[in-house]
């Protein structure tokens, strides 16, 4: 016969732990025990709301300090995210020093189920996480990262393998973007890469943008140019200065009762007559040569060239059509033809 377990044998289930508890309790406390109270009460009205709503169960309260479970890492860190947003909110309207900031830490571990409590190391590295988020922060462990790291998009900080008091194994710890002590997002190498990309992006799409607007305008200047009617000057010619000699210097002024002498027109001789006071030239130089030729008087050279010339002009006017003979009576006449 099989031994029947035992009715008081542990119940132990894999879930998702989150703890918070308030930063600088004691001090809030101290300075005004009624009015950190009340802030207090007021936010863990949103706390409880936004655990609800994102299907986890609050199963443990002791006096600053909040735990609740989560069958979901990725609902637990959406739960987490939004109750620091919805804090951070209702504590502007408080001064810095009156703020009630929640630290929260996420785990992934086997728990053991007491009633209705939650007890075991999965707890308690939750509870180590919590302590180590600034305030208006959230840590979160490696077994959390690894199975939201590609379903939410978060900016998030490697703290590296951090060792916590009680816990034997070193527990790989990371943080989310949230708010620190002065109500700025704590830095993030992830959220700075993007942001930078973000920049980046937007430095090179304002340079597109500016290149392509101002090839637009000097698409727009050219066409106004080439539209506009074509409009060509006249330039008035300048007459070139007339040359020297060809300068006129204008007649003195003549009195009107003096009269201008006549102007004399001699006309050119007609061509006949020019031939034929040539003729007549070489008819008296043949007569002049020929005398001296038939002169013996002078120089026999002078002479010769008497003769010579006489005898060029005779046979230069025969070959004008003049012939000179005893049956002319010594006068020169047309030559026979």
């Amino acid at each position: 016969m099989e031994d029947q377990l035992p009715a008081s044998m542990v119940e132990r289930k894999l879930v998702t732990i989150l703890s918070a508890d308030v930063a600088e309790y004691s001090r809030l406390m101290a300075e005004d025990e009624e009015q950190t109270l009340r802030i207090f009460r007021d936010h863990s009205q949103t706390f409880r709301a936004l655990v609800d709503l994102h299907h986890g169960r609050i199963f443990n309260t002791a006096g600053d300090a909040i735990l609740a479970e989560f069958t979901s890492p990725v609902e637990a860190v959406r739960c987490a995210t939004e109750i620091q947003a919805a804090l951070r909110t209702r504590n502007e309207q408080f001064p810095l020093n009156r703020q009630v900031k929640f630290r929260i830490g996420v785990n992934v571990g086997d728990v053991m189920v007491q009633n209705s409590d939650l007890l075991g190391d999965g707890v308690n590295v939750a509870a180590r996480l919590q302590g180590a988020a600034t305030p208006g922060g959230i840590c979160i462990s490696g077994s959390v990262y690894d199975q939201i790291r590609n379903k939410l998009t978060l900016g998030f900080e490697s703290l590296g393998e951090r060792r916590f008091k009680n816990i034997p194994q070193p527990v790989r710890t990371f943080t989310i973007a949230g708010t620190d002590d002065n109500g700025g997002p704590p830095p993030s190498k992830n959220t700075a890469g993007r942001t930078g990309l973000l920049v980046t992006v937007a430095a090179l799409a304002l340079l597109v943008f500016a290149g392509g607007y101002w090839a637009y305008s000097m698409y727009r200047q050219n066409l106004q140019i080439n539209a506009a009617p074509k409009v060509i000057e006249k330039v008035p010619a300048v007459a070139a200065p007339p040359p020297a000699e060809a300068k006129i210097t204008p007649a003195p002024a003549t009195p009107s009762d003096v009269k201008p002498p006549p102007v004399t027109v001699t006309q050119a001789p007609p061509a006949s007559s020019v031939v034929l006071s040539e003729v007549g030239r070489m008819m008296r130089d043949e007569e002049l040569s020929s005398n001296r030729c038939s002169d013996g008087s002078g120089d026999l050279e002078e002479t010769g060239r008497a003769c010579a010339e006489r005898d060029r002009l005779v046979d230069e006017l025969a070959d004008r059509g003049w012939c000179h003979g005893s049956s002319s009576g010594g006068r020169w006449q047309r030559c026979a033809r």
